[in-house]
């Protein structure tokens, strides 16, 4: 089965959710087609009264006929054309549903080896020629279709054998229609896949514009960009220039067959073989039937650019996450028993080097283990395991003897509060970012995390308070006040597991402080595992975990750590050169 067979069976899955809406648009377009043979039926008692009986009672009636059947395909013509708008729209709306919650469904993976622009890209630009394709495709196959059907019916009784010289024109058409249309999918596919890249390079640089100025990197990116904008630039017009020659063709085809109707009907009409009245009847059929045959020529272009969007979106809902959901998951344990790490190893999808290998560990319920070693030995990977945004490459994980991969992922994630170095905020309110922890915390639970965390006072300093807008990824607050609503928002979830990724790096020396106070009232109840960039953060964990390529290098306490004169000390004394703390 070829791609684009396989892109239109899922798009018709997605058409027969609303089989209803389209069979009321198609008994439209079929009132429409019958329309259109009657305006051309007219033609005959229009030509008698005028040049052969000259009736004006005739001709009154028969000029009263026109308006009122244009009056009434208007009528026709807005409601077939607002039925397949509300289809096309419909549809795109479910796909776009559907693809939003895939993407939430896909592990982290996927994210890590997509360009965020690429998958932009076809949630917009793909959505966007998709849409155009639902909406006008049908319409024009349809109605144009049926209209081509009827105005021929009276073509083939009123003279079979000037039908059978019209007829010539179809095999044709659709010989040179099958040759664009594989320019027309080809060029569009492939400008569709650099628009994603273009996409892509926006965002990068929009992201990365500090870098970009400081390192006076401008000319070097907008060169690339030049690159990738002439590409899609010269696949377009490949896309255009087939588009452009499909209607102007088929008009001169048409124009070949419009001269030998005229020469053999006025031959005709001279014999005495045809009447004026039937040659006006054929000519205003095929007249009409030149308009849905040029709309059917150019409905291929819009054909292919949609089978080729169809296919890059359904690439995104054929991905498949990495972590699996067990089918009868278990419950959450009490974490009675701890945290065991047994022989797990794992590596990044695409990567050859181990990020972590053959770590076995075991973490008491209510103990505060801090992980801690160089840049790259690990810490962040052990954390992403025991959230189970990806599954051990080898070994298991167990909390209280049960494998994280037998627990709903939702469930695990429920119980545990992360607080990360890098602080991700939404475009929504103070309680808004807090609250999203936790399904229908109140104002007076998320005021008493603030408290907490130490961001009651900037919060109260706001004019809304609370329901102060926070803009785009906290736009609006500094790295500190950001770290203080992150801590809140793992505060809020009151959890059994708190992971902390240097939580408080982005606070200044008092609030760093005073947020570590609070954190350790946190601490008795719970089980805490904290990634330690600054060494003076974790001195007061039960344990500490060094960590070095991958592997535990040293596990102890401060002071123990520090006599066995290893990785840890050396770390301790590199870091001994900053500033001590007051």
């Amino acid at each position: 089965m070829t791609a684009d067979r396989r892109s239109l069976d899922r798009l018709l899955i997605y058409v027969k959710a609303h089989r209803v809406r389209l069979a009321q648009a198609t008994a439209v377009m079929v009132v429409v087609a019958a329309l259109n043979g009657a305006l051309v039926q007219v033609l005959g008692p229009i030509t008698n009264s005028l040049f052969i009986d000259a009736n004006p009672v005739q001709l009154k009636r028969v000029a009263l006929m026109i308006p009122a059947i244009f009056f009434l395909k208007l009528i026709f013509q807005y409601t077939q054309s607002y039925l397949m708008s509300w289809l096309g729209q419909k549809i795109t709306q479910d796909i776009r549903e559907d693809l939003f919650i895939h993407l939430h469904a896909l592990s982290m993976d996927f994210f890590w080896k997509s360009k965020a622009g690429e998958v932009l890209s076809k949630l917009t630009n793909d959505m966007t020629a998709l849409q155009s394709a639902l909406q006008f495709v049908p319409l024009y196959a349809i109605r144009d279709s049926l209209t081509i059907v009827v105005v021929l019916g009276i073509m083939i009784t009123t003279n079979p054998k000037f039908a059978l010289v019209a007829l010539i024109v179809i095999p044709i058409a659709g010989g040179v229609l099958g040759v664009l249309g594989r320019k027309l999918r080809s060029s569009g596919r492939r400008g569709q896949e650099v628009m994603g890249e273009i996409y892509h390079r926006f965002q990068e640089s929009l992201q990365g514009m500090l870098v970009v100025k400081s390192f006076n990197y401008e000319k070097g990116s907008i060169a690339k960009f030049r690159v990738e904008n002439d590409e899609f630039f010269h696949q377009m017009m490949r896309y255009f220039r087939a588009t452009a020659l499909s209607g102007p063709l088929m008009e001169f085809l048409g124009s070949l067959i419009m001269a030998a109707i005229v020469w053999l009907g006025g031959s005709s009409i001279g014999a005495g073989t045809m009447t004026a009245s039937q040659f006006a009847v054929f000519i205003g059929a095929f007249f009409m039937a030149y308009g849905p045959i040029k709309n059917l020529a150019q409905m291929n272009s819009t054909l292919q650019l949609g089978l080729a969007a169809a296919e890059r979106i359904f690439s995104i809902l054929d991905e498949n996450p990495s972590v699996v959901e067990p089918l009868r998951p278990l419950p959450f344990p009490p974490l009675s028993q701890g945290v065991v790490f047994e022989n797990v190893s794992f590596r990044y999808p695409s990567r050859e080097l181990w990020a972590l290998k053959d770590v076995s560990l075991t973490i008491k319920p209510g103990e505060v283990v801090a992980l801690a070693g160089p840049s790259g030995s690990g810490k962040t990977t052990f954390v992403h395991l025991l959230l189970r945004l990806f599954d051990p490459t080898e070994g298991r994980i167990l909390i209280d003897g049960v494998d994280l991969k037998e627990m709903s992922s939702h469930e695990l994630r429920m119980r545990l509060g992360l607080v990360s170095q890098e602080t991700i905020l939404f475009n929504d309110t103070v309680f808004g970012n807090v609250a999203i922890g936790r399904e229908g915390a109140t104002r007076e639970q998320v005021s008493k995390a603030l408290d907490v965390a130490d961001a009651s006072e900037f919060v109260g300093a706001m004019k809304q308070g609370l329901d102060t807008p926070l803009g785009d990824r906290g736009a609006r607050l500094s790295g500190g006040q950001r770290q203080r609503l992150a801590i809140a928002r793992a505060v809020l979830k009151d959890p059994k597991l708190l992971i902390l990724d240097e939580a408080t790096s982005n606070l200044d020396a008092g609030s760093e402080r005073a947020v570590q106070n609070a954190m350790e009232r946190l601490y008795p109840g719970r089980t805490v595992v904290m990634i330690a960039h600054r060494l003076s953060t974790v001195q007061k964990a039960d344990r500490i975990i060094v960590m070095r390529h991958g592997r535990i290098e040293e596990s102890g306490t401060h002071a123990e750590l520090l006599v066995r004169n290893g990785v840890y000390a050396t770390l301790t004394r590199y870091q001994q050169l900053e500033a001590p703390e007051a």
